[in-house]
């Protein structure tokens, strides 16, 4: 059993979690054709397919892939690029931690989960996250809370 140490880096190659499920949808060539479009404004753009950082549950995938076909295509027909990197960053920055940290919190997580790195898009069994750090300064213990009336005279 592979024990993944989320948060450190991944060795693989330049791919993104995008790119995991539904080949159907060519994704990447999709990419890579709006990237060469955009090789101007953004020179960087196939390196920051690198997901790295980042591993998923299997249902974090699909929707992860689902969505950015779906930017992707809104992208293509309106012929709009210029929202392709604000939708990159946002994914990188905000959807795919709190993915992550979804699929290693209870309740879906319960003692270990199967996540799969989203550079290599290979599977590995993980240990779920402990209460604190999924919800720190929540209260560990049951606390008695009273509501009384305070007397303000």
């Amino acid at each position: 059993m592979w024990m993944l140490a989320l948060g450190g880096i991944f060795l693989a190659a330049t791919q993104a979690c995008v790119f995991c499920r539904f080949p159907d949808r060519d994704l990447s060539g999709r990419l890579a054709q709006l990237c060469s479009q955009m090789e101007a404004q953004w020179k960087d753009c196939e390196v920051s397919w690198n997901f790295s950082a980042f591993a998923l549950d299997d249902a974090s995938l699909k929707k992860v892939t689902e969505k950015t076909h779906r930017v992707l295509r809104v992208m293509e027909i309106e012929g709009s690029l210029s929202s392709l990197l604000s939708y990159w960053k946002w994914l990188q920055k905000t959807k795919l931690p709190e993915y992550n940290r979804e699929a290693l919190c209870a309740p879906a997580c319960r003692g270990s989960t199967i996540l799969y790195n989203c550079s290599t898009c290979q599977g590995f069994e993980v240990y779920c996250w402990p209460r604190k750090r999924c919800f720190p300064g929540t209260a560990t213990s049951k606390q008695k809370v009273t509501c009384e009336d305070e007397d303000t005279s």
